[in-house]
């Protein structure tokens, strides 16, 4: 993967305290519906070490334009993306980023 060809898509956020258990197989299910959607290079999702309910995901899309579409259909309720939405509390952080260039 060139560093000056991807986009990191970042993703804070707190998980409902009835969700937290479910999280691992919502998370199986979020990485095959991500795999649906082209560009995708990399999933990576991080836990809490305590008993904290946030948890981050770390998406590295090809293209900016790929990693957007995802975020669109998200945040208009594709129905693909309804189970993991119903577990999220609140989102902290979301924002697309790239490598820096120096």
């Amino acid at each position: 993967m060139p560093d000056s060809f991807h986009v990191l898509e970042l993703a804070v956020f707190t998980v409902k305290p009835e969700q937290v258990a479910h999280m691992p197989a919502l998370r199986s299910e979020l990485r095959q519906t991500l795999r649906d959607f082209p560009g995708l290079i990399d999933y990576r999702p991080y836990s809490p070490i305590s008993a904290d309910r946030t948890f981050v995901d770390l998406a590295v899309w090809d293209t900016l334009e790929h990693a957007k579409n995802v975020a669109s259909a998200f945040n208009q309720g594709d129905p693909r993306f309804a189970r993991y939405m119903n577990a999220i509390e609140s989102l902290s952080f979301m924002s697309h980023l790239r490598p820096d260039q120096s």
